[in-house]
């Protein structure tokens, strides 16, 4: 029975005889804080951005839509989002913003509307 002793007492033992701990105790875990989060500022919106913004914006409001056509596009949520924000934001509504960016892309990509055209040449109906 004097053999047994509890974890306690042979911590006292060690600490009266100057022995160095070999190991800690399995149970006694450290509480590692994780170091502070910083927020990451904005950098200054730099004049040229602004410019671009405000050039895009005018562009889009001196489009001329001619909307004699009505078509029902199926859109994601993401972009239904972005479309709803640039009406609140601006004023700007969304078939407006759509057909602009469609007659955008096709002026940058010239080649699609002439590939469209004689891939539909070459199909026999």
């Amino acid at each position: 029975m004097n053999e047994i002793k509890s974890l306690a007492d042979q911590l006292r033992e060690k600490l009266r005889s100057g022995e160095p701990e070999m190991a800690q105790p399995k149970e006694q875990k450290r509480i590692v804080k994780p170091p502070p989060v910083e927020k990451r500022k904005k950098p200054p919106k730099a004049a040229a951005d602004e410019a671009r913004v405000q050039a895009f914006f005018q562009a889009l409001e001196s489009f001329q839509l001619e909307a004699t056509e009505k078509s029902l596009i199926r859109v994601d949520s993401r972009t239904m989002n972005l479309l709803k924000r640039i009406k609140l934001a601006k004023g700007i509504d969304m078939n407006r913003f759509i057909v602009y960016s469609l007659h955008q892309y096709l002026a940058q990509h010239p080649w699609l509307a002439a590939h469209i055209q004689e891939t539909l040449k070459k199909t026999e109906l």
